[in-house]
C-alpha cells in the first residue's frame, strides 16, 4: 500500500491537462523503489508504476479551486488513458471557492503487464444536457489537501 498527499498549501497546476505531483509518501508497505515490490513512486513525481499483476484499489480525494469561476475536472489515468468512470468535475461559482472531489476505483493489471497511474486535470467534460458540446475547464486549477492511496487487493 502507498498513501501520498499534498499538504494544505494550495498548488496551482500549469494547465487544465497537467498531472498532479505528490510531494510526500506518508505510508509505504511493500512498495519501495528498487526492492522488487509491486509499486514504484518517487516523491515529487506524478507517476505511480504498478509492476505486478493483480487487482488494485485506487482512492483519491482533494479540495480544488481556481482563480476564476468555472468547471474543474480531474481523472485517474492508466498508461496515459483515462480510466472509465473516474472523471470528477465540479463547478466553482466564484474565484477562490473550494469544492471537494473524490473517487474510488478498482483496476486489474494483467499478470505480464504494468500500469502507470496518474491523477490529471481534464481539459473538457461533456455538458450534462448536450453531451456533444463539451465544457472547457478552467485554465489553471488549484489543488490542496489531496490524498492518493493505492493498495493491492489480490
Amino acid at each position: 500500500m502507498i498513501q501520498s498527499y499534498i499538504q494544505s498549501t494550495p498548488v496551482t497546476l500549469t494547465s487544465n491537462d497537467s498531472s498532479v505531483a505528490f510531494q510526500t509518501d506518508c505510508i509505504r508497505t511493500n512498495s519501495c523503489n528498487g526492492c522488487g515490490s509491486w509499486l514504484c513512486h518517487n516523491c515529487g513525481s506524478a507517476n505511480y508504476d504498478i509492476v505486478k499483476g493483480g487487482l488494485y484499489e485506487i482512492s483519491f480525494n482533494a479540495s480544488v479551486s481556481s482563480a476564476t469561476a468555472g468547471t474543474i475536472a480531474f481523472g485517474l489515468f492508466n498508461n496515459g488513458e483515462l480510466i472509465p468512470g473516474t472523471v470528477m468535475a465540479e463547478t466553482i461559482a466564484a474565484a477562490d471557492t473550494y469544492a471537494n472531489i473524490g473517487i474510488d476505483k478498482v483496476i486489474r493489471v494483467c499478470c505480464n503487464g504494468n500500469a502507470n497511474i496518474t491523477v490529471r486535470a481534464i481539459p473538457t467534460v461533456p455538458t450534462p444536457s448536450t453531451p456533444a458540446t463539451p465544457i472547457t475547464t478552467v485554465a489553471a486549477p488549484i489543488i490542496t489537501s489531496a490524498n492518493l492511496v493505492i493498495r493491492r487487493v489480490s
